[in-house]
């Protein structure tokens, strides 16, 4: 039996669309922050038949539904063949991924809202396999992120601490996307307030959204921009702890891909009302008071709002004045980990 915890991330380059949706390769490289919280804990076991069980926030038991747990099942069997490929199968009976474990997820994030929930969960799942073969095979972090993208392509970020990415890199194996380190979480303490205008679940989910990219016709465009220059200089910004740089690429960013989403065939509308009202103030009340924040909304209607430690009693405040809305105190965080 083996338990890892871990954590969403915020993408300050986003990923979006795919070369090949059902190994999740990207089109395009990503980069994030990982944060601190709210976490995800798995433990995953030997069983007689294979189960999933899934708690929430309050301690209740969630009703998964036939999807969900096919997920898994189907994530833990491309899990298995990556495995194989690193010529450790010799030492995990055939099937025992896909067949013979128990999996119990026991979750702090509400579902669906556009806070990173699959990217917590299937780091943290990822890092779980990894603890539970480790006496057949030690993974590294760059392996174990291999294993979270088949599950979810922005979980490979969450592995690390600090800033990552997730590399696009080429071909269509099952190793072919990877995530790399930029700066581990001790770099630059940058915090991330997180304002949900509402806690119900997005129609699309990310899986299904990421399919559709390409009907766009802002889509080409979108992943020369990010290959050209944007990519580069998220790292540079990040590496030099340069916020005003940060924040130019990352909102550019952000609002070029909700452009995409927009026009894609079916349109999807991930922000609401609420949230355009948000980020329109946040803008005014930095331009007043010169507080270095800046704004990102991932697949659904939550605003993340990124700031140095100068920024944050001021932005905490705006948070907390927003009614109706729920509130996240986060910030960059060392990633997942292995508890037992």
């Amino acid at each position: 039996m083996t338990t890892a915890r871990s954590t969403p991330n915020i993408a300050f380059i986003k990923y979006w669309g795919n070369r090949n949706d059902g190994l999740r390769l990207p089109m395009a490289p990503s980069l994030s922050m990982t944060l601190d919280r709210p976490t995800v804990e798995i433990t995953v076991e030997e069983a007689d038949a294979f189960a999933v069980r899934s708690f929430l926030v309050d301690g209740s038991e969630k009703t998964l539904k036939e999807k969900d747990t096919d997920r898994f099942r189907k994530v833990l069997s491309l899990m298995q063949r990556y495995i194989a490929t690193l010529n450790a199968a010799a030492g995990i009976r055939e099937s025992q991924l896909q067949e013979n474990v128990s999996i119990t997820v026991r979750s702090h994030i509400p579902p669906a809202i556009g806070l990173a929930s699959s990217a917590a969960v299937f780091s943290c799942l990822a890092k779980a396999i990894a603890g539970f073969i480790q006496d057949k095979k030690k993974l590294t972090n760059t392996q174990a992120s291999v294993l979270a993208r088949l599950g979810s392509g922005s979980a490979a970020r969450s592995i690390f601490g600090g800033f990552s990415t997730l590399e696009e890199g080429n071909g269509m194996e099952l190793g072919s996307s990877w995530s790399v380190q930029i700066a581990d979480e001790h770099h630059w303490l940058l915090h991330d307030i997180v304002i949900i205008p509402a806690m119900e679940e997005k129609k699309v989910g990310s899986t299904e959204g990421h399919a559709l990219a390409s009907t766009s016709p802002f889509y080409v465009e979108r992943v020369r921009s990010i290959r050209t220059h944007r990519q580069r200089e998220c790292i540079e910004a990040i590496r030099n702890k340069d916020f005003e740089a940060l924040q130019c690429v990352t909102e550019e960013d952000c609002l070029d891909m909700h452009h995409v989403m927009e026009t894609s065939t079916p349109p999807l509308h991930y922000l609401n009302d609420e949230t355009r009202r948000i980020v329109n103030a946040i803008k005014e009340l930095r331009t007043k008071q010169h507080i270095p924040v800046l704004f990102t909304m991932d697949a659904g209607p939550t605003v993340h709002l990124v700031c140095p430690e100068e920024g944050k009693n001021a932005v905490l405040s705006f948070a907390h004045a927003q009614k109706g809305c729920t509130i996240f105190e986060t910030k960059v965080g060392p990633g997942a980990i292995l508890l037992a």
